[in-house]
């Protein structure tokens, strides 16, 4: 029998979300090039419902899983569409007598964007990881989906240590910046896959808008 970890809060999933939701509603449009309405407005659903299911006492429920599953998998697919809609926008033409987004509006809509991108896949990994927090906590996974370093060498950490969401948000994070794992490597095909996704996504996102960024930048 596994050892038994403490029980995993849902307060810093919700706090990063938060984090990520503001720059999206406060910073003026004049200054950002998007997202659209509905990115934001989904991602303020999804903390309503994750607040109902994370505020009943006790665990959360493991049937509440494919639900939260499946709202981080509308958030991944609400921001790719907010990327690839960037990505067309400073591709294309600008039609004569409209005004080309700024330096400004560009690099604020793609940190916003790789920076949604980070928490989101880091709620998607944190979830799937080794069948997900409620799993993880028993001991009950067979395997994990990633080998972080406390896993793989002795007296790195106490026994019953467990990967917990701060480890998967910078195992997203990292992600990003490197295009590739860095001390936490991933195990199965799923997520194999998923950290693939997440990497060309924002390869996009940097290469088009800082491609634009420099040519529109004086010499």
């Amino acid at each position: 029998m596994g050892v038994v970890a403490a029980p995993e809060t849902y307060v810093w999933p919700l706090v990063a979300l938060i984090v990520v939701i503001l720059p999206q509603v406060l910073v003026p449009e004049r200054m950002r090039e998007g997202p659209p309405i509905a990115v934001p407005a989904t991602e303020a659903a999804v903390v309503l419902i994750l607040l109902a299911v994370a505020a009943k006492p006790g665990p959360v429920p493991r049937a509440a899983r494919p639900l939260v599953l499946s709202l981080v998998a509308v958030l991944i697919v609400a921001n790719t569409g907010a990327a690839a809609r960037l990505v067309a926008l400073v591709l294309r033409s600008t039609p004569e007598g409209e005004t080309p987004p700024t330096v400004t509006q560009l690099l604020v809509t793609a940190v916003t964007l790789l920076a949604t991108n980070i928490v989101t896949f880091g709620l998607l990994y944190w979830q799937i990881d080794g069948g997900g927090p409620d799993v993880r906590q028993v001991g009950a996974a067979r395997y994990p989906d990633f080998q972080f370093p406390q896993t793989g060498v002795e007296g790195l950490a106490p026994p019953d240590w467990q990967p917990r969401f701060p480890d998967h948000l910078y195992l997203a994070f990292t992600n990003v910046v490197a295009f590739s794992p860095t001390d936490t490597l991933p195990l199965t095909h799923r997520v194999k896959g998923l950290m693939a996704i997440q990497s060309m996504i924002s390869l996009a996102v940097l290469v088009v808008v800082l491609s634009r960024v420099i040519n529109i930048l004086p010499p």
